[in-house]
């Protein structure tokens, strides 16, 4: 009996001690990717890894043939005593010479290429366990992209094919969810990720932590990832520091979350961390050591209302099934034809009411339902103009009374702001170049994104606009929609309510940080302490607390231009202004509905002081002086 304990006592510790939790604390170099430069971003983190090396040995190890000796000569510039290139594939895995001759050396450094390849042709062999003796005796490793990728206890492999960011977010049963934890005795519970940023991977290994959450229920662990041209040194304590353009982020999922292995992602409160370069984060703790340095704005009271965002629905649906008064605001060329009764108004956007607006002011008080289709974001500035009628529907649509829906390509628009140029250019986010504008603010402190991983080539300026966007404008939200969802926001006490049903996932991010910084390069990256995400579907999240307050519509006094283009000839009235297009000799007539001339000058200026004192309606003519071209803009205050 005392024989069976003790052999059971045995399997145990050495399964115990074999296992990932007690994994070696040796220094790695984890590189996301992208070409070294010398003297460039790279030479501090990989003249760290040559520093830990106890004699300066360097082996760098492929799969495949290696094509010239830049990298070892770049080794050998930063102080290596001794460099080789090392081809280890299936076959020669198992040389005893080749072994003989790596044990050696005191560094190894793995390129990129294909993890499974690194996983397939060295598990089992004597080339794994003389790393696994190498781990235990201290030594150094390091790798960059696939390389980086088998650094870590959890190992991604890709054995099926690449697990591209959308996939765990349509379902988490995606066959290229494929990992092993059998093969390097490093970093203890955690999964890597590399060209983070570039190729939009946060939410890949969000799914990916969460899959292996699924499978493995007493195991949570820290998702690392890190963007092309970066790196991610770690010392013996854990203590680990950033180096490049990029940043490197920290991934810890809620310990209480629910999620099912059938089903697209839906997980709450995911902590996400961001190093740039030069900061530091412990693993150990799980707490960044670096202050950021940029203030983030407070924020301020957010006006309460409710905004449904129809990503892929019909308009007419939602005007069948209500008995509320309702107004569609949309922008065609042709009218759409009111086939729904007087309950309805329609404003065209191209054709906007001119006549009778106090009417018009009567019919949008008691709009209860708005429903704001597609349209171009030059109308915009026209619903804060507080000369035009659309600045009365804002005010209306803002009314915490209300309920608007906003429709497709109309979405990010019903945000505080917008990313103006996302799909302008793949590179967009890389080169720095995101540009940010102002929105209908009806969420406030909030931007939103649609369509998210529609086109896998925009990824990278998706989650820049994301995280960017969250830090460096007035948000305290921003919001990735799925294709063919409905994304209703409403107040509930002190937070927002977000109800989401749809085909797949989409994401909600929440600023959670006082301070921020920007990259040491032009690129959208930003570092910062804590961001929380929710992966919603088909559920409701609340978000952190805010200060809310009802939102109650003014209907300040307006100047309509009824505006008849003749001619070639082009101004409008706005400030008791007359604005050209373009300078020229005109002569200016001001005439009341009576026909009676009021006043007439001539003059050649673009811009033209011209204040009217009364409310009656006016005509303004202007006459070309040398084309004889006229154009008559009727106007009045209201």
């Amino acid at each position: 009996m005392r024989q069976y304990y003790y052999l059971m006592l045995t399997v145990l510790v050495s399964s115990i001690f074999n296992s990932s939790l007690f994994a070696q604390d040796i220094p790695l170099l984890l590189v996301g990717g992208g070409s070294e430069i010398k003297e460039g971003w790279s030479d501090e983190p990989y003249q760290w890894f040559v520093d830990q090396s106890e004699n300066k040995k360097v082996a760098i190890i492929s799969y495949a043939e290696v094509d010239d000796d830049w990298l070892k000569n770049y080794f050998l510039a930063l102080g290596a005593e001794e460099v080789k290139d090392f081809k280890i594939d299936r076959t020669n895995a198992n040389n005893a010479d080749l072994i003989s001759e790596l044990r050696g050396y005191t560094a190894f450094f793995f390129k990129g290429g294909d993890q499974n390849k690194y996983y397939s042709n060295y598990k089992n062999s004597s080339f794994h366990q003389l790393l696994e003796d190498k781990i235990t005796d201290g030594v150094v490793l390091g790798g960059t992209s696939a390389g980086m990728a088998i650094l870590a206890s959890i190992v991604y492999t890709a054995e099926k094919g690449s697990l591209y960011p959308e996939d765990g977010f349509n379902n988490m049963d995606a066959k290229y969810f494929t990992f092993q934890n059998d093969f390097l005795n490093v970093l203890p519970n955690t999964l890597v990720d590399t060209h983070f940023a570039e190729r939009g991977r946060l939410t890949r290994l969000v799914s990916m932590l969460a899959y292996w959450n699924i499978h493995n229920s007493n195991d949570n662990p820290i998702g690392i990832g890190v963007d092309d041209r970066t790196a991610l040194c770690i010392d013996k304590t854990k203590v680990s520091t950033v180096y490049g353009t990029g940043a490197v982020s920290f991934i810890t999922l809620n310990s209480t979350h629910n999620i099912s292995p059938s089903s697209p992602l839906q997980l709450n409160n995911t902590q996400i961390t961001s190093c740039i370069h030069g900061q530091q984060y412990n693993l150990t703790n799980q707490l960044k050591l670096s202050t950021d340095s940029i203030s983030k704005l407070h924020i301020s009271k957010i006006h309460q209302n409710k905004v449904s965002l129809i990503n892929g629905g019909e308009f007419e649906d939602y005007l069948q099934n209500s008995s509320k008064k309702a107004m569609v605001i949309y922008d065609q060329t042709t009218s759409i034809e009111n086939t729904w009764g007087e309950n309805v108004t329609l404003i065209n956007l191209k054709d906007l009411p001119t006549s009778q607006l106090e009417d018009f002011k009567k019919t949008l008080q008691e709009t209860k339902e708005f429903l704001l289709l597609p349209f171009g974001s030059q109308y915009i500035t026209n619903f804060y103009d507080e000369n035009s009628i659309l600045n009365w529907v804002l005010n209306q649509m803002k009314n915490s009374t209300t309920q608007v829906y906003v429709f497709d390509e109309a979405i990010p628009f019903a945000g505080a702001q917008y990313a103006s140029n996302l799909y302008s250019n793949a590179s967009v986010a890389y080169n720095g170049n995101l540009s940010y504008k102002e929105g209908l603010g009806l969420i406030e402190k909030v931007l939103i994104v649609n369509d998210i991983f529609k086109e896998s080539d925009y990824n990278e300026n998706l989650l820049g606009v994301l995280q960017e966007g969250l830090m460096t404008q007035d948000l305290q939200w921003t919001v990735g929609i799925a294709e063919k969802s409905v994304t209703t926001f409403q107040v509930k006490e002190k937070q927002w309510e977000v109800d989401y049903s749809g085909e797949s996932s989409s994401i909600v991010f929440e600023n959670q940080s006082d301070n921020y910084s920007l990259a040491n390069s032009k690129r959208a990256i930003v570092g910062y302490p804590s961001i929380t995400s929710h992966v919603i579907f088909n559920n409701t999240t609340l978000l952190k607390e805010a200060s809310f307050e009802e939102y109650k519509p003014t209907f300040n006094s307006i100047i309509i231009n009824d505006l008849k283009e003749t001619n070639g000839i082009h101004f409008q009235w706005k400030n008791d202004q007359l604005i050209f297009q373009d300078l020229g000799d005109r002569k200016i007539q001001l005439i009341d509905f009576q026909g009676k001339l009021q006043n007439e000058f001539i003059s050649s200026a673009q811009f033209i002081d011209l204040p009217i004192q009364s409310n009656i309606p006016m005509i303004i003519r202007a006459i070309d002086l040398n084309s004889g071209a006229q154009k008559t803009l009727k106007i009045k205050k209201n």
